[in-house]
This record gives structure tokens, C-alpha cells and sequence, in this order.
């Protein structure tokens, strides 16, 4: 399904969450919202200490959503102040909203092709790996390159999801099916079956922030 207009899911009084690095997330309420101007603006505290902010350093990530999935908005601070305070300091922030918007569904996950990460697998209880490459990935599950015929559909595999800056994700998958190619290669359909939900949203803040990067380099 398309993205819902994020001015008609996000509304005043709602917590929502930006996302400053793949590590690193802040709460804030939101204040109002201007579809005309493009803008919501958030508040956070007060609190004695709060994160660190600059207006117009980089796109972030704004997340708001329920339990029938989560809306991903693209967005960059425009103005950011902070008031000191007899019970804390208040961080205000107006986010400009971006295009690019992405809805990501309950069990439903967009796929990013060719994502940019290293990824260990071996079957499972198996001592040694084998090279693989990620042709395509989804909060659910991944197609990969390996350059072996020794797979079969049912294989229980073990896996390393290994991205910049944050250590390596494991997780473990049914192989569903087997495509073989010439030379001896074959593509992986794989099922994630276990990972942590943690795990999983890194994956898919991956595949946002690298759908979003792509679509501002055409």
C-alpha cells in the first residue's frame, strides 16, 4: 500500500521518535503540525540533560505509527532552541517534512535491492561459512548469491548481518528456495526465522535510509 500523508497520521499530543543515528533514537512529543508549510514541530523535556541537535545538518528520520505498522518521514530540522528551565531544560524542534515518505507494515517489508552491507551464512551447526551476497533485503527476509550448489530448499542456515558503525546482527532462516545459475552458483530465497525485533528494525531503518539516500542522488 501507498504511505498515508504523514499530516494525516501525525497529529498534536502524539509521541513519536527521531532518529539521529542507527543507534541512537530521541522521544518527543509533537506540538502541531502545518501541511501547508510542510513542517511539525516537536518538543522534549524537561529534562536535565538532552541531545545534542543542529538545525539543517542532515536528513533525519521521524517515526510514527501503531500496531498496524509504522510511518518512516524524511525530515530536517529548520529550528532548534532550548530553554532553560527551574525543572530542566526543553528541546524544541521544527522538522521540515520531506518527500520520500515510506509506510512499513506489520509482517509486510519493503525490499531494498543490492543493500549496501557484508553478510555471513553457513547452515546451521556447520563450523565454516560460505561467501555470500545480499542481492536483496526486507525486514522478513533476503535473496542471496552464494557461490556454491550445496543448498536445498528446507536448509536451516545461521546468518551475520554485518552494517557501518553497528555490530553485527545475527539471526537464523529457512531457505526456501534454490535458483541455480551457470557456473556452479545459486540464489537463495531465505525466510528470516529468528532475530530480535531490535534486529529487525535496524534492518529496515537500513533499508529506509538507503531508499531515502538513492532517491535524493537521481
Amino acid at each position: 500500500m501507498d504511505a498515508p500523508d504523514p499530516f494525516t497520521l501525525i497529529s498534536a499530543g502524539m509521541r513519536v521518535q527521531l532518529e539521529l543515528a542507527p543507534e541512537q533514537r530521541v522521544r518527543l512529543v509533537v506540538d502541531f503540525v502545518r501541511k501547508g508549510l510542510s513542517t511539525i514541530w516537536c518538543h522534549r523535556g524537561p529534562e536535565r540533560e538532552l541531545p545534542e541537535l543542529a538545525a539543517g545538518s542532515r536528513v533525519l528520520t521521524l517515526e510514527a505509527g501503531d500496531m498496524s505498522g509504522l510511518l518512516k518521514v524524511p525530515v530536517m530540522p529548520t529550528a532548534v532552541a532550548v530553554a532553560d528551565r527551574s525543572d530542566g531544560r526543553v528541546l524544541t524542534v521544527s522538522l521540515k517534512v520531506l518527500s520520500g515518505t515510506i509506510w512499513v507494515q506489520r509482517r509486510r517489508y519493503i525490499r531494498l535491492r543490492n543493500p549496501p552491507m557484508a553478510l555471513d551464512l553457513r547452515l546451521a551447526g556447520a563450523t565454516l561459512g560460505v561467501e555470500a551476497r545480499a542481492l536483496n533485503l526486507g525486514g522478513g527476509g533476503l535473496a542471496v548469491a552464494v557461490p556454491t550448489d550445496g543448498f536445498r530448499p528446507g536448509d536451516q542456515v545461521e546468518l551475520q548481518f554485518r552494517i557501518a558503525n553497528v555490530a553485527p546482527l545475527p539471526a537464523r532462516g529457512t531457505v526456501l528456495r534454490v535458483e541455480p545459475l551457470l557456473g556452479g552458483d545459486s540464489v537463495l530465497a531465505i525466510q528470516l526465522t529468528e532475530i530480535r525485533e531490535s534486529h529487525r528494525d535496524r534492518l529496515v531503518s537500513l533499508i529506509f535510509r538507503e531508499q531515502t539516500r538513492r532517491r535524493i542522488a537521481e
